[in-house]
């Protein structure tokens, strides 16, 4: 394993994409149609919503760059397409890649406002003089914004190709932001199509055919609401029609859910339906509840044909799953309830079943049809609420959806362990044909179940096991990665060889060192932010090969510069 090409994109890589021939990357780069950013061009990815984050940018604008790697060793640059707006989500569909980018308004947030001090005696007449004043100046603000990469996004592309653009309002009136679907195809040099709505960002879901968007509204006391909707927490759910072909790109229109969602895994679209799973209220509010929403396209809106409410009064919802016919929603406060629901008849969705247990998971895999492997924390009951312990693997039994049984459990750690994969499924390698599961870890040790955080490293990598229904959870083995960046800033390891200044995870915002893993043949290979591993599955605690992906010139300050 070694290094055979080296590539350079303009600005930061943050994701990519590689099919056939074609590598896609995405990167950002320092605003250049000025203009007011409001996300000060930071902000770090939001992929599990528990604590009110919602995908919406760094507010840098965003290059695509598209290479040929035909020949491995000198991967080629064939297309770049930027734009001023920054990426919030991508999808593929076959050579189809469909991009959701973000920009919002010059005139939302800071600058909003024209604040004019007056004596508190001021007469009717003075009053009148500053508001005209006032709205003169705004006015002055507004006439002097550029159309094109302030108040619209403005594209380029390498290729000269024609940019077909479509501009849409939606039913939910939300004009701080435009959000553009952009699409375009890896092999060829055609069009780009791109489609707009104005509004916000939010979290998206692609089904082959179509991309949905929730974006969360939440009435303010005192504030305007939107006519004909009596709840105080709603989501737009926009549609936009997406496919194989990068031409076709359109927007189909908009509806409305009741509550917020938590990530893209609680939408899911079945025969030409979609299903939201979604959440009112907040812990400790005795108010809160669940609500599964299925919406029908009917033209040009989203609208609903069937619902359960009120599921799980007093919870919230920490991890959803739909499979076909089956939605599975976990809650908690104190326990873990598992839902069962049955969605064949999308006018009539109903509860089947229920399975209340310590702890809860915030990732539900489909392991086989009737099995669900999970991840999450552990719980310690403490009357009025509970303390998250260790992290925490679970397998359930649902082939009696009436029924739905735990069979196999697995605690690692205390808390302030942690994992990539609690709160970003990418980082959950569960690879079916050899029963394997690798899962990045932060294994932290003495912490109590008195809401005591372990302060003790024991280990830091990957570690791997073998999974089975029928058995449960066996440890193979583990992939250690000690990480570089404490030791250049601490020096010193504990009695493990581990470093503990990564022992206070925050459980809705869980991290660790390794972020990935994939499993080929007989290998695993465990990728972190500085070096990629490779480890042979019958013999895992030996390294095989390290390459490393680090600047050796670069140096950290503190284990958050990476």
């Amino acid at each position: 394993m070694h290094q055979i090409a080296d590539v350079t994109v303009p600005g930061t890589a943050k994701k990519l994409f590689v099919e056939g021939t074609r590598a896609v990357i995405y990167s950002s780069i320092p605003r250049q149609s000025g203009g007011y950013d409001p996300y000060g061009g930071s902000g770090g990815e939001c992929t599990y919503g528990y604590d009110g984050c919602v995908p919406s940018g760094d507010g840098t604008e965003t290059e695509i760059s598209i290479f040929d790697i035909s020949t491995l060793s000198a991967p080629r640059l064939v297309r770049s397409i930027h734009s001023s707006s920054s990426l919030i989500a991508a999808r593929r569909v076959g050579k189809a890649i469909h991009t959701v980018l973000g920009q919002p308004s010059p005139f939302s947030g800071a600058g909003t406002y024209v604040y004019v001090d007056l004596p508190e005696d001021a007469t009717e007449a003075a009053v009148n003089a500053a508001y005209g004043r006032a709205l003169d100046q705004r006015l002055r603000e507004i006439d002097a914004q550029k159309i094109e990469g302030q108040l619209l996004p403005s594209w380029s592309d390498s290729a000269g190709a024609p940019i077909e653009t479509g501009l849409y309002t939606s039913s939910m009136p939300d004009g701080t932001a435009l959000t553009s679907v952009l699409s375009v195809d890896m092999t060829t040099a055609d069009k780009l199509s791109i489609a707009s709505v104005i509004s916000r960002p939010g979290w998206v879901y692609a089904s082959s055919e179509a991309l949905y968007m929730a974006v969360p509204h939440q009435q303010i006391s005192g504030w305007g609401w939107y006519e004909g909707r009596s709840e105080k927490e709603l989501s737009t759910i926009h549609k936009f029609a997406v496919g194989a072909d990068a031409r076709a790109t359109s927007y189909v229109g908009s509806g409305f859910v009741k509550g917020r969602v938590l990530n893209q895994l609680a939408m899911d679209e079945d025969k030409g339906f979609l299903r939201v799973a979604t959440t009112t209220g907040h812990l400790p509010s005795p108010n809160a509840h669940n609500t599964i929403s299925i919406l029908e396209t009917k033209n040009g809106e989203l609208v609903e044909t069937g619902k359960i409410d009120n599921v799980a009064p007093s919870e919230d919802i920490r991890s959803v799953r739909f499979d076909g016919d089956r939605g599975y929603i976990v809650t908690f406060k104190k326990t873990d309830p598992l839902f069962v629901f049955d969605l064949a008849d999308p006018r009539a969705p109903k509860t089947l079943g229920e399975l209340k247990i310590p702890g809860f998971s915030t990732y539900i895999h489909m392991m086989d049809p009737t099995h669900l492997l999970t991840i999450g924390y552990d719980a310690a009951d403490h009357g009025d609420f509970a303390y998250f312990t260790g992290v925490l693997l679970q397998i359930f039994d649902v082939s009696n959806p009436t029924d739905p049984r735990l069979t196999h459990k697995e605690v690692i750690g205390t808390r302030g362990s942690s994992s990539e994969a609690l709160t970003n499924h990418l980082a959950f390698t569960y690879f079916a044909p050899k029963n394997l599961l690798a899962l990045p870890m932060t294994v932290c040790e003495g912490g109590d179940t008195n809401g005591g955080y372990g302060t003790q490293m024991t280990f830091s990598g990957l570690m791997v096991y073998d999974v089975t229904a029928q058995g449960g959870f066996k440890l193979r083995g583990k992939v250690a990665h000690p990480s570089a960046v404490d030791e250049q800033q601490y020096g010193s390891v504990n009695t493990w060889g581990y470093y503990d200044s990564a022992c206070s995870n925050w459980w809705s915002n869980a991290k660790s060192e390794v972020k990935r893993s994939i499993v080929m043949d007989d290998w695993v290979y465990s990728v972190s932010d500085t070096r990629i591993k490779a480890n042979a599955l019958p013999n895992l605690g030996a390294d095989v090969k390290e390459v490393s992906v680090a600047d050796p010139d670069a140096k950290p300050t503190s284990p958050y510069d990476y």
